[in-house]
C-alpha cells in the first residue's frame, strides 16, 4: 500500500497541510479497489465455515477504511469549488461501491450462514445483533431482486443522488444571489453592534463597501428581530422565504423534489413497500408510520391552538406600534417587541457574553464533570485551516479517539454547513488492536473583529452544544465494530436525541450565567439576567416549534403520497396551514430550501421533533440530580451512549429513565400540556 498519499496513512490525526487537490481521487480509487478486492477474497475463504472474525470483522475493516478515507476528505470542501466537486464526485464513488456491496449475493449468502450456524448461535449478543442488523441492509438494498430489477433500482438510485446533488447546488447559488448589500446605516437602526460588525465583515470578505447581509439563518434572523425598518425585514424575509424557487423552472428547486418524490416511491415500491416513508422507517427508531402519524397529529391538535393565541396578542402588539395589518417580516419583531416591554428585556440580551474560548473552555470543562473525559490540545498534525481546533479524547487515562472543532466562518466554508462528521469509529479489529474514534464539528460563528474572540449568540450556542452532542455520543461509544459504533444506523431521530439533550443545558439560567465572561473584562451574568433572555427566548418557542412541525408533516405527507397529484407549493400551504397561523405570502417557498430533504433527513424530518421529546424527558433526570452530576453523566454513557447501534434507542432511554418517556417536559415547555 503506498504511503505517500496522506489520505491512506494510519487511522487517526492526518495532516491536511500535505493533501493536493490530485490525492483525493487516487486514494479513492485505491481504497474502493481494496475493498472489491477484498471482498473477493473473503467470499473465496469463506466457502467452507463462515466465522466471525474472517468474514464480518473482515468486511467490519474493510467498510472502516473506506467509509473514514473519504470522510477525512469532507474538512477539505471549503477549500473552493474545486474541492467540493471533486469531494462530491468521490462521494458518488463510495455511495455506489457500498452500494454495490449490498447486492453481492454470495456475501449476503455467507452472513446467512453465519447468522444461522452453531458457530452463529453461540456469538454474544452485540455480533448476533450486528449480523441481523447486516442482513436487514442487505434486504433493503435489494439484493433479492433478480438482474433486471437490480439494474432498474440501481439507476433509480444513481438519478436520485443527482438530483440531491441539484437540489444542493441550485440552494447555494441561490444563497449567493440572495445576499443583501447596505450602503445607507440607517437602514440598520435598531440592529445590535456586534451584529453590524459581522455585516461590515462580511461585506469587506466580499470586497464591498458597507453591510452584507448572507441569506442564512443566522443574520437573517438577527435582522427581522431586531430593524426598525421595516422595509428591509420585507426584503429580508423574502430573500429568505424564496431561496431555492425561481422563475426558470431549470432552476427551481420546486420540480428537482416532486422528481425525487416520485423516484423515491418508485424505489420504495421496487423493494416491496407501499411508500418511501415505510421503506424509510424500516431503519429508524421512532416506529411505524401510523405511529409518527400519530405523533405528529397530537402536535397539531396542541400546536394549532397555541399559535392561535400568539397571533391573537401579537396583533394587539402590532396595533400598538401603528400597524394596521401585521405581516410575516413582522412577527419575530413584534415578539422581541413585547418580550421587552413585558421583561424589561436589554436589547443587547446574552451577546457579549459568550466569547468563544470561554465557551469551548465550559465545554471541556462539562465533558470532564460528567464523564470524567478529558480533551488535551494536539497540535501534532495540521488541520485543514488554522482557526480548526484539535483535541485528543481521554477517558480513564486512555485515548479513545480525537475531535476537531471548525466553528469560525470564512468565505467557502458554507458548503459545510452547521454539522457533525463521523471521520473514523470505534472498532477493535480481528487481531485485537484498538481503532479510536474521530469526529469534526463544523459550526457558522462570525469571526471576532479586530482580533477581538468571536462572540456567540444564544442561537449561535445552541448550535454548538447541538453538534458537540453529536460529537460526545459518537466518541463514547463502546461497542467494538464500525457497524454497531456508527451512530447514523440509529436512525435520523435516534441518533438526535443526545445533541437535543445537550442543547438543553443552554436553556437553563443557571449554568449559563456560571459559564458567562464578558468579552471585555470577564464580568458574569446574573441568573436573573439570563432567565429574562432565556425567557423571551423561551416565548420564541412556538413559532420554531410550529415551523418545524409544518416541515415535518409537508416531509411526511411528500413521501407518503407522492403520487396523488398535489404540487409541492400545495403541500407547504396544506401543512403550513395546519399549525403555523399566519398564511404563507403568495411569494413564499418555504420547501424549496429545506435541504434536510436532500441531506439524510427525507422521509425523517419529524425526528427533530420526536428527539426534542425524548430529550425533555432525559433532561429530567439531570434536573433531579444535578447539571454536572457525575454519577448522572457516567450512567447516561452506560446506559444510553456506550450502547451505539447496539440496541433500540427506545430501550436505552428507558432504562436511563427508569420508566416509560414522557412527552409531558417537552410539551410543557412550549405551553401545550393538556395541564396547563
Amino acid at each position: 500500500m503506498s504511503t505517500e498519499n496522506p489520505l491512506l496513512g494510519a487511522q487517526g490525526l492526518i495532516a491536511y497541510d500535505q493533501i493536493t487537490l490530485e490525492h483525493l481521487r487516487p486514494a479513492v480509487d485505491q481504497v474502493i479497489e481494496e475493498h472489491e478486492n477484498g471482498i473477493d477474497q473473503i467470499i473465496g475463504h469463506q466457502q467452507a465455515l463462515p466465522t466471525w472474525d474472517d468474514l464480518a470483522l473482515a468486511v467490519d475493516g474493510l467498510d472502516a477504511r473506506l467509509q473514514g478515507v473519504f470522510y477525512s476528505m469532507v474538512p477539505l470542501m471549503a477549500r473552493g469549488d474545486a474541492w467540493a466537486s471533486e469531494v462530491f464526485e468521490c462521494y458518488g464513488l463510495i455511495d455506489a461501491r457500498f452500494k454495490q456491496k449490498l447486492k453481492n449475493a454470495p456475501l449476503h449468502v455467507l452472513y446467512e450462514r453465519l447468522a444461522a450456524s452453531d458457530v452463529g448461535a453461540n456469538l454474544d449478543a452485540h455480533q448476533r445483533g450486528t449480523l441481523q442488523q447486516v442482513l436487514k441492509e442487505f434486504r433493503l438494498a435489494g439484493v433479492g431482486l433478480d438482474d433486471a430489477r437490480q439494474l432498474e433500482l440501481e439507476q433509480l438510485e444513481s438519478r436520485i443522488r443527482e438530483l440531491e446533488g441539484k437540489f444542493q447546488e441550485t440552494l447555494q447559488k441561490s444563497v449567493e444571489q440572495s445576499s443583501i448589500h447596505i450602503t445607507d446605516e440607517t437602514q440598520l437602526e435598531g440592529v445590535p453592534e456586534p451584529l453590524r460588525a459581522d455585516l461590515a465583515q462580511k461585506a469587506r470578505d466580499a470586497s464591498l463597501p458597507g453591510w452584507l447581509i448572507v441569506c442564512v439563518q443566522e443574520p437573517c434572523n438577527a435582522i427581522l428581530k431586531h430593524a426598525t425598518d421595516r422595509a428591509l425585514r420585507e426584503q429580508v424575509y423574502r430573500a429568505y422565504t424564496t431561496r431555492g424557487w425561481d422563475s426558470e423552472l431549470a432552476h427551481d428547486n420546486g420540480p428537482v423534489l416532486e422528481q425525487l418524490a416520485q423516484l423515491r416511491l418508485e424505489k420504495a415500491r421496487l423493494l416491496g413497500f407501499d411508500s418511501y416513508m415505510a421503506l424509510s422507517l424500516e431503519s429508524k427508531s421512532a416506529g411505524s408510520v401510523e405511529q409518527v402519524a400519530g405523533f405528529l397529529d397530537d402536535l397539531v391538535r396542541r400546536v394549532g391552538p397555541g399559535m392561535q393565541r400568539r397571533q391573537t396578542r401579537l396583533q394587539a402588539v402590532g396595533q400598538s406600534h401603528g400597524l394596521e395589518t401585521v405581516q410575516p417580516w413582522d412577527v419575530t419583531y413584534l415578539q422581541a417587541a413585547d418580550a421587552r416591554a413585558t421583561l424589561g428585556l436589554p436589547a443587547k440580551g446574552l451577546r457579549g457574553f459568550f466569547p468563544l474560548d470561554k465557551v469551548v473552555q465550559a465545554l471541556r470543562e462539562l465533558t470532564w464533570q460528567l464523564f470524567g473525559v478529558t480533551l488535551n490540545t494536539d497540535e501534532s498534525v495540521a488541520a485543514w485551516d488554522p482557526s480548526v481546533l484539535t483535541f485528543e479524547v481521554l477517558q480513564d487515562h486512555a485515548t479513545i479517539g480525537y475531535i476537531h472543532l471548525d466553528l469560525i466562518d470564512r468565505p467557502g466554508k458554507q458548503v459545510l454547513g452547521v454539522s457533525t462528521s463521523y471521520i473514523w469509529h470505534r472498532r477493535v479489529d480481528a487481531e485485537g488492536i484498538y481503532h479510536g474514534a474521530v469526529a469534526v464539528v463544523f459550526s457558522d460563528i462570525a469571526p471576532g473583529i479586530g482580533g477581538e474572540q468571536p462572540q456567540l449568540s444564544h442561537l449561535s450556542l445552541r448550535k454548538l452544544f447541538h453538534e458537540y452532542g453529536h460529537a460526545m455520543h459518537h466518541l463514547l461509544v463502546r461497542t467494538n465494530n464500525h457497524l454497531l459504533s456508527d451512530l447514523r444506523r440509529l436512525g435520523a431521530d435516534g441518533v438526535e436525541v443526545s445533541s437535543k439533550l445537550l442543547e438543553r443545558w443552554t436553556w437553563d439560567a443557571d449554568y449559563m450565567a456560571d459559564i458567562s465572561s464578558h468579552h471585555e473584562d470577564g464580568r458574569k451574568l446574573t441568573t436573573e439576567q439570563v432567565q429574562l433572555a432565556l425567557t423571551a427566548l423561551q416565548g420564541e418557542g412556538i413559532q420554531e416549534c410550529a415551523l418545524l412541525l409544518s416541515q415535518a408533516l409537508f416531509d411526511f405527507d411528500l413521501h407518503l403520497s407522492a403520487d396523488d397529484g398535489r404540487t409541492i407549493d400545495q403541500r407547504a400551504e396544506t401543512s403550513h396551514a395546519q399549525v403555523c397561523g399566519w398564511p404563507l405570502v403568495g411569494f413564499e417557498r418555504p420547501m424549496h430550501a429545506l435541504d434536510h430533504l436532500v441531506s439524510g433527513y427525507d422521509a425523517s424530518f419529524y425526528a427533530y421533533l420526536w428527539s426534542d421529546a425524548q430529550a425533555f424527558d432525559l433532561f429530567t433526570r439531570f434536573q433531579s440530580e444535578g447539571l454536572r452530576s457525575a454519577s448522572t453523566g457516567r450512567a447516561l454513557q452506560d446506559v444510553v451512549l456506550s450502547q451505539g447501534a447496539a440496541r433500540p434507542i427506545s430501550q436505552s432511554l428507558e432504562a436511563f429513565l427508569g420508566r416509560p418517556v414522557s412527552y409531558v417536559p417537552f410539551l410543557r415547555w412550549y405551553g401545550v400540556a393538556e395541564d396547563d
